[in-house]
């Protein structure tokens, strides 16, 4: 059983200056689901989350590099320093400013940047049916650190966080240690999860809930729940428009970068070898 801290204690790690030191593998959480929408094959209350693993080696590189990355949308007339994936697909909010080609470049350029680093991504889902199952299957504590097993969107995390760690100490014989940031929402941006249990594969035991206007990379971690979650709408359609067949064009080598999913077949676009879903 993990030992778990309740108060959290951001201060007993400065993550900003771990995750440039070159030491430490970056993890950049976000979450996605299409709460509402009726899909079929698709729970509409599913919950996912997306961890996009950077190598330590990368880790100061991406750090630098993104804020200059995002600097793009000033060029373009935005003022907002953040892609948000969802309104620049729907042209929404300041993006409705910017013409379709302009978008879809957003996208062939964030594509671009995992065609070239090739981080690798993990994902985790559970709606309230398959996580009521999962939870009868086993006694399970009510909480980790202040996420809640009951709550199938905290349990989806609780999932994917032991998920990242057990592939991190599977790939380096238990001498890797990561940063772990998580988009706010679930938590406010500063607000740190102390769990000692997790360490010292997570530095400090810590997962930080953190703004991407402060912490660029999460989203990296944007984009890849974007990626996962249209590509689990697209995947039940039974005909693809033009546009849709471009996205996944666009997008299939972050597809590529996903390490837990299995293959399966979109309907009307079969020239991809290797379509992916992601794991419930």
């Amino acid at each position: 059983m993990l030992a778990v801290m309740r108060t959290p204690q951001p201060q007993t790690v400065n993550l900003a200056a771990e995750l440039r030191s070159g030491c430490h593998y970056g993890v950049f959480i976000d979450d996605t689901g299409s709460p509402g929408l009726k899909t079929p094959g698709l729970h509409e209350q599913r919950k996912s989350w997306v961890a996009v693993i950077v190598p330590p080696h990368q880790t100061s590189e991406v750090m630098d590099q993104l804020p200059n990355a995002l600097s793009f949308l000033e060029e373009l007339g935005l003022n907002d320093p953040e892609f948000h994936f969802t309104d620049i697909w729907a042209g929404k909010a300041e993006f409705k400013k910017m013409d379709l080609q302009q978008r879809l470049g957003i996208f062939r350029f964030m594509s671009q940047i995992f065609a070239t680093y090739r981080f690798q991504v993990l994902v985790q889902t559970f709606d309230p049916d398959n996580s009521a199952d999962i939870l009868g299957r086993a006694d399970w504590p009510e909480t980790l650190g202040s996420l809640k097993f009951s709550d199938h969107e905290d349990l989806a995390l609780i999932f994917l966080l032991l998920r990242v760690r057990m592939h991190l100490k599977a790939i380096e014989s238990e001498t890797a240690t990561a940063c772990v940031v998580v988009d706010e929402g679930r938590f406010a941006s500063g607000k740190a999860i102390v769990i000692p249990g997790l360490a010292p594969t997570f530095v400090a035991g810590a997962i930080l809930f953190a703004s991407s206007r402060l912490v660029h990379p999460i989203q990296l971690a944007d984009f890849a729940a974007f990626v996962m979650n249209r590509w689990q709408l697209l995947r039940v359609r039974e005909s693809l428009s033009g546009l849709d067949k471009t996205l996944l064009e666009i997008i299939l080598p972050v597809t590529e970068c996903f390490i837990n999913m299995e293959g399966v077949p979109i309907s009307g676009f079969p020239d991809i070898a290797n379509v992916r879903q992601g794991m419930s």
